[in-house]
């Protein structure tokens, strides 16, 4: 399977009303309860100027930086929000705070997205398929994953955190 084969499925409107849950869990100041696993991005939409919040699952954490996957690539709304516009605020646990991004370049990818697989297999096994027509967990189905995917690397600010009770 290379990169050309896979084929990005929409989400349902179960997964689409999914996304916003930890949204929510934020803004009540329950944040906390996702132990980490579920950061939130607040940032402007790239035409409108509009100011959005998008919960993201964290797949991994390295020396400072929260690792997320933009399940639908480029093409994720977020994505191109921030590419455009950058990021105003993150929002992880109790915390708020301001941050910085990076593309995670392939290679780094798959990696993440291995260890990924490795440590949440139930997760990987429930969002993998509905996400990726064809994903079978084998080392092909991950390497074209993690080529046509993005990785991002959100780093928080430094010294620049306030808590919000979350």
């Amino acid at each position: 399977m290379n990169p050309e084969e896979i084929v990005r499925k929409s989400p349902s409107a179960w997964l689409k009303a999914s996304f916003e849950v930890p949204v929510w869990m934020y803004r009540i100041h329950l944040g906390f309860l996702f132990f980490g696993r579920i950061i939130v991005i607040v940032h402007r939409g790239r035409k409108s100027g509009t100011r959005y919040e998008s919960g993201l699952e964290v797949i991994d954490r390295v020396g400072g930086e929260l690792f997320v996957f933009a399940a639908w690539g480029t093409k994720s709304d977020w994505f191109r929000n921030i590419e455009a516009s950058g990021v105003e605020e993150l929002w992880d646990g109790s915390t708020r705070t301001a941050a910085s991004f990076r593309v995670v370049p392939e290679n780094e990818a798959y990696g993440i997205l291995s260890d990924y697989e490795e440590h949440h297999r139930t997760s990987a096994k429930f969002f993998f398929p509905r996400m990726y027509e064809g994903y079978d967990f084998t080392d092909v189905s991950r390497r074209a994953l993690a080529s046509s995917g993005v990785v991002v690397a959100f780093r928080p600010a430094v010294g620049n955190s306030q808590a919000s009770g979350n």
